[in-house]
């Protein structure tokens, strides 16, 4: 068994403004001008959130003669997050193993296939990870504060307020998944080949529900659906065998996923993003939805820029209205897909996926002599970033990034995606399109590594080994996506969301000497 804790503590911390010093060295809360000014100045304190999470598991192993393997294993987790009644959770698994390759029938294949496994299980397991008392109609102290009376309103009376609504039913997340695979090598080990094929339901998600305004308080955790993951996973290694003083390795692995919510359990059957995903005012561009992947990009579709009032003239619908008719040339064309004749909300559709369908890995290491070479690479492919090209303000003055300073529409002929730039905010800019979302293929050069032993060099020394090496990591990336790093997304305040790049600082590229001693 086991048993957690957590909560210990409390968190203390003041800021203030006007240092009396030049320097940070004596930047101390004390030594700050004595300002009245309450914009200048704040204190806070609070304790650790508490927790607990109370564990018993046990696991039961069986192998007959190598060539028949099984494990069943149970567990049972109480979590605090949960009210009493709800707070268990029960997740058993059971996995079976037939080694093939050691039975008699498979004398005649050992020459060429030196190892056969096949392998299946099944298994649950939960999740707790959400905040605190969610189950109770918890009281926010402070931000609520209020006058009394009709006089000058020169002091605050501290008020509260009820600053979510309780879920008393809430409990685990469960996920189940199924598994079949096999282990293989061929050619004397030198080819190993492992397979997979798995499904994943994961049921009761844990998710922050969306509710009205009119509520007047924050949403609840509800576990509000379903979801379904299923794919496959292939890896394939190669190691020959020394020729003189050369060898080498080649692995590859590759796995593809495809990922479906099946059901949500709320009156609309969709669950909405955070607002304001890419820039300031714009709408949400993440949507969970029934049959659709988790927080796919949901949005409008474009069919280029106006070029001349002679296009703009020209785009109308069925009984010959113009459909955009305040358009001006520069304007983004907004796909009629319901075609009613109007741009409006209804005429939002898919417009991306963040999930790739494939997964790369490939790793090469080779070792001659003293000298030994590596190199890893990884990729994803099949998806999209929501790519974000301004900062969060609506000033024309404000930084857009260099694919719009140069790439956006300025007269005919020099843009058929992005728009032109505006004085003023504009469904240009903030309509959430498909102008924002890019293909995200990328191949990347994630390690590069070249040593040499001189140990190997002078056989007399100390060392067993006197390794020096060099090594860059992210040493490039072949993409054609614009932004910084296809590897870098978030979710803009949803936990399901991803796949959004607001500028993150992208992964670093670095340079590394080293040296490895053994006596």
């Amino acid at each position: 068994m086991s048993a957690e804790k957590w909560g210990y503590g409390e968190s203390v911390g003041a800021t203030r403004q006007a240092s009396t010093f030049g320097d940070w060295k004596h930047a101390y809360i004390s030594n700050t001008e004595q300002q009245e000014a309450t914009s200048t100045w704040s204190m806070w304190g609070n304790p650790s959130s508490p927790g607990r999470i109370l564990s018993y598991f046990g696991r039961v192993n069986y192998d007959y003669a190598n060539k028949y393997m099984a494990t069943v294993t149970f567990r049972a987790d109480g979590s605090s997050n949960f009210a009493k009644g709800h707070r268990w959770g029960y997740f058993p698994s059971v996995s079976a193993g037939w080694n093939i390759s050691e039975e008699s029938f498979m004398e005649a294949s050992r020459s060429w296939l030196n190892f056969l496994k096949i392998r299946g299980s099944w298994g649950k397991n939960g999740n707790c990870s959400i905040d605190n008392f969610q189950y109770l109609a918890t009281i926010a102290i402070g931000g609520a504060d209020y006058y009394f009376g009709d006089g000058d309103k020169e002091g605050k009376t501290l008020g509260s307020y009820p600053n979510k609504l309780a879920n008393e039913d809430i409990t685990w997340e469960k996920s189940e998944q199924l598994d079949f695979g096999f282990d293989a090598r061929f050619l004397n080990s030198r080819l190993s080949v492992a397979f997979d094929w798995y499904d994943k339901r994961t049921k009761d998600w844990l998710v922050a529900a969306p509710i009205l305004a009119s509520y007047g308080t924050g949403n609840p955790y509800i576990n509000g659906g379903d979801v379904k993951n299923t794919g496959v996973e292939l890896a394939l290694n190669w190691n020959d065998a020394p020729i003189r003083d050369f060898s080498y390795n080649v692995g590859v692995n590759l796995s593809y996923n495809r990922n479906k919510v099946t059901s949500l359990k709320n009156g609309e059957g969709i669950i909405y993003g955070s607002s304001d995903a890419l820039s300031s005012q714009t709408d949400y561009i993440s949507l969970v939805k029934v049959g659709e992947p988790m927080g796919f990009f949901y949005g409008y579709k474009t069919l280029g820029v106006f070029q001349n009032q002679e296009q703009v003239n020209a785009y109308r619908d069925a009984n010959g209205n113009l459909i955009m008719p305040d358009a001006v040339p520069g304007d983004v064309i907004f796909a009629d897909v319901n075609g009613d004749g109007v741009i409006s909300s209804d005429d939002k559709t898919k417009i991306g996926d963040p999930h790739p369908d494939v997964y790369l890995g490939l790793n090469l290491g080779a070792f001659y002599k003293g000298f030994d070479f590596s190199i890893s690479c990884l990729g994803a492919f099949g998806h999209q970033i929501a790519h974000s090209y301004r900062d969060f303000g609506d000033n024309p003055l404000d930084n857009y990034t260099m694919d719009i300073a140069s790439a956006r529409w300025h007269g005919e002929g020099t843009s058929n995606r992005y728009p032109r730039i505006t004085a003023s905010p504009n469904s240009n800019w903030k309509y959430i399109s498909d102008i924002y979302v890019d293909d995200a293929d990328y191949l990347r050069i994630s390690n590069i590594t070249l040593g040499y032993d001189f140990a190997k060099l002078f056989p007399h020394t100390p060392f067993s080994q006197l390794r020096l090496y060099v090594a860059c990591n992210n040493l490039h990336t072949f993409t054609k996506y614009k932004g910084m790093d296809p590897e870098v997304g978030y979710g803009n305040g949803s936990n399901w969301a991803q796949g959004i790049d607001i500028c993150s600082y992208p992964t670093p590229r670095t340079f590394l000497i080293g040296v490895n001693i053994k006596y």
